[in-house]
């Protein structure tokens, strides 16, 4: 009998430190839809390595990462609302022209493209091969 305390012990310490590790799991229990005692015997019955536990953890993350989104759209939104489009225009056109400047600067440099020396055909030499 001694052991069998030992052995419960010993679990309800790995318990511990699972929903430590995974704080998540305790939300059913702070919602009142599960007391601990029912997620302990889960964990028992199913182990660690169960998809359920982690199925809650992955939705909370998706909420988040839509709030976050949400959030950063309306910043966005903010943003170009106190744009001053003229401004942007006339960069877009000073940018427009440093390209066309550029792209004007590196066509000197371009050689034009050239013919081979020397086609079959067309033999340096005036005589033919017999």
């Amino acid at each position: 009998m001694p052991e069998a305390k030992e052995k419960g012990s010993q679990k309800v310490q790995e318990f511990k430190t699972f929903v430590k590790a995974h704080p998540h799991v305790l939300k059913k229990v702070k919602q009142k839809e599960k007391t601990l005692q029912e997620l302990f015997e889960e964990w028992m019955l199913f182990g660690e390595e169960d998809p359920s536990w982690y199925e809650e953890n992955q939705e909370e993350d998706q909420e988040d990462r839509e709030a976050t989104n949400e959030k950063g759209i309306g910043s966005m939104l903010g943003a170009i609302k106190q744009m001053n489009f003229e401004e942007v225009q006339k960069g877009i056109e000073q940018f427009s022209g440093a390209v066309y400047s550029i792209q004007e600067v590196l066509s000197q440099f371009r050689k034009p493209k050239s013919q081979p020396p020397y086609s079959q055909s067309h033999s340096p030499f005036p005589f033919r091969h017999d």
